[in-house]
Parts: C-alpha cells; sequence; structure tokens
C-alpha cells in the first residue's frame, strides 16, 4: 500500500512494528493477573509466553574511552526540553470526533506505578494511542501487537461513540496492564481516532528541529493527516478523517 509520507498507515489485521529508535515510557504486560487498581500506560511490549523481540538498538553500545587530546567533538543528540500544558495550547489539533483522553489515576505518576487511560469521543472510529516520553520519541502503545493476534480481527480497535477505558478488562490470555518505566520527566499520550481502518502508525522519531513535546506533536499531526487510505470500492487512495488530542503527563 502506499502512502504519501514516510510514516506508514496499514488498514486491516497487521502485526505491529513499533518505531526504530523508540523508547517508551510505559512497559506493556500482557496476561497479567488482573489488579484490583486501576491499570497503566506502557510503552514496550511483552508477555509471559512470548516477549517481542527488542530492537537493536535499545542496547547502547559505548566506544573505549579515546585519549583525552584526541578526543572527538561529542555528537550525542540533544532531548527536546520537557512539555506543559501551555505549549500544547500552541498545536492546532484536528478533532471532529471531538475525542478526550485522561490519565488515570491522574497525570502525576512514579516509575513502576500502573495507569490506565480514559477515551471519549462523539463519533465512532478506530483507536491508535501513542506515547511521546520526556526525550521526544514516539511509540505506539495501542493496540499492542498481542491484542492484535489475539483477536485477528481488522476492527480490533475500534470504538464506539462513547467512552472506552485502555487497558480492556481481560484478553485471550489475561489482562494487559500498562507500567511506567524510565526517564523521567513530562510526557504525553495522544490518542488519534481514525474514521477508516487503520491499525498500525508505523512512527519515525521527530526530526532534529523539534525542540519541544509541542513541536514533535505538531510533527506527529502534520505527518499523519497526510496519509491517504485506500478506497475498498475503487483501490485509489483518498483523504482520512483524523481526529487528535494529547494530554501531558510527568513521571516522577
Amino acid at each position: 500500500m502506499r502512502v504519501s509520507s514516510s510514516l506508514r498507515c496499514m488498514t486491516g489485521f497487521v502485526a505491529m512494528v513499533l518505531a526504530q529508535n523508540a523508547v517508551a515510557a510505559v512497559l506493556i504486560l500482557e496476561g497479567a493477573a488482573p489488579q484490583p487498581a486501576n491499570p497503566g500506560p506502557a510503552m514496550t511490549t511483552q508477555s509471559p509466553a512470548q516477549r517481542e523481540p527488542v530492537p537493536a538498538n535499545q542496547e547502547i553500545l559505548r566506544p573505549a574511552a579515546a585519549p583525552a587530546d584526541a578526543a572527538p567533538p561529542s555528537t550525542e543528540a540533544v532531548a527536546p526540553p520537557p512539555a506543559s500544558p501551555s505549549d500544547l495550547s500552541t498545536v492546532k489539533l484536528t478533532n471532529p470526533a471531538e475525542i478526550a483522553i485522561d490519565m488515570l489515576p491522574g497525570q502525576t505518576v512514579s516509575i513502576g506505578s500502573r495507569v490506565s487511560f480514559r477515551i471519549t469521543s462523539k463519533r465512532p472510529g478506530y483507536l491508535v494511542l501513542i506515547d511521546i516520553d520526556a526525550n521526544g520519541h514516539l511509540s505506539q502503545i495501542y493496540p499492542t501487537t498481542a491484542s492484535l493476534v489475539q483477536t485477528s480481527k481488522p476492527n480490533g480497535n475500534f470504538m464506539k461513540a462513547g467512552t472506552l477505558t485502555i487497558p480492556l478488562a481481560t484478553g485471550q490470555n489475561g489482562a494487559t496492564e500498562y507500567v511506567v518505566t524510565p526517564p523521567k520527566g513530562n510526557a504525553m499520550v495522544v490518542a488519534v481516532l481514525s474514521a477508516q481502518p487503520v491499525q498500525l502508525l508505523d512512527l519515525p522519531d521527530a526530526p532534529p528541529g523539534a525542540r519541544s513535546q509541542s513541536d514533535v506533536l505538531a510533527y506527529l499531526v502534520e505527518r499523519t493527516s497526510e496519509l491517504r487510505i485506500p478506497d475498498d470500492a475503487t483501490s485509489r487512495l483518498r483523504e482520512n478523517r483524523w481526529s487528535f488530542n494529547a494530554k501531558p503527563y510527568s513521571i516522577q
């Protein structure tokens, strides 16, 4: 399927491919025992029976130290500064479905805590949740690979108009949990609702010019809005109707 941007959009049943270099602020535990407290968000997917392969680039290999007089200048990337709620107000979010997202139990969380997401929408559609961590990395946290495999349906992430809580109560292999992981700082979760079946956004990290998380959010909205969806009747690519909303949160 052809798309008109560096982001790839897949329709129907697919296996999820996370962005290269994406480091999540949340760990997704598939098949975990149900918890009495509210479950929580995650940016890396794992399962007791089958763990996701860890991208090779998540292991940082450091070269041997060079002599002080021969040390090359540092080329280490500088992370964008943390976002604040006021930053997000500068980003124009297309939102015809009036989708909204809340993080439970609150927007200030600690490493190791479990969280969940409450999404409301005035229109039905196909829901995708994207996490932007404190370093500006993008990761898709819903739907997960495991949930797509379990359902084997192109509408596994379809939500009706109304309210939906993620994670769902149980799946085929038990409950899913979202556990907060490093890095500490200000992060953001973005709800994306598509009018057409979409289960996967293959997200490259934002370009170096993105200096804040509001820049990363604007980049995500712009690139996603450029995607074209194949028409089942004509096989031609057509514009899709997208809705976006974001919720900042802080990891302490």
